[in-house]
């Protein structure tokens, strides 16, 4: 089974706020975010698979949520820029909160998703196999 299209959401309305509330993280949406990582969707025999490249963001600091057939990725990367009396020539590297949003289509919104977070890369897999649940319905007879 080929999986032909995941769209990536670039809309305002997705992108999202990283919040700390007791120890744990979540995404708020607000058009605060800052930045989106790059990002690579591929497939496998067994697997659909998102990157995520978020170099210099603490695992702690990343949350992935799945909601309403959509994978949302959100966190922040703190400025870890020397002090102020340093002259920049070149500043590249986004800093702040960042938010990702991928639909994912809806033969795998229920499949088994996995996700690893190994030097600065987020590998998010969607298992392809379906893993529907069948509910045996008793049919009462009359009496």
């Amino acid at each position: 089974m080929s999986i032909h299209v995941i769209r990536i959401i670039r809309e305002l309305t997705d992108t999202a706020n990283l919040r700390k509330k007791s120890n744990s993280l979540y995404c708020v949406r607000s058009a605060t975010a800052r930045w989106e990582p790059n990002t690579d969707i591929f497939e496998n025999e067994q697997h659909v698979v998102i990157r995520l490249e978020l170099a210099g963001v603490d695992k702690e600091n990343v949350s992935i949520k799945l909601s309403n057939g959509r994978i949302v990725v959100c966190g922040y990367r703190r400025n870890n820029l020397p002090g102020t009396e340093n002259r920049y020539h070149q500043l590249e590297l986004q800093y702040g909160s960042f938010s990702k949003t991928i639909t994912v289509p809806e033969s795998l919104i229920h499949n088994d998703i996995t996700a690893k977070f190994e030097n600065g890369i987020l590998d998010i897999e969607i298992n392809k196999e379906s893993n529907a649940v069948e509910i045996p319905i008793a049919v009462q007879e009359e009496k």
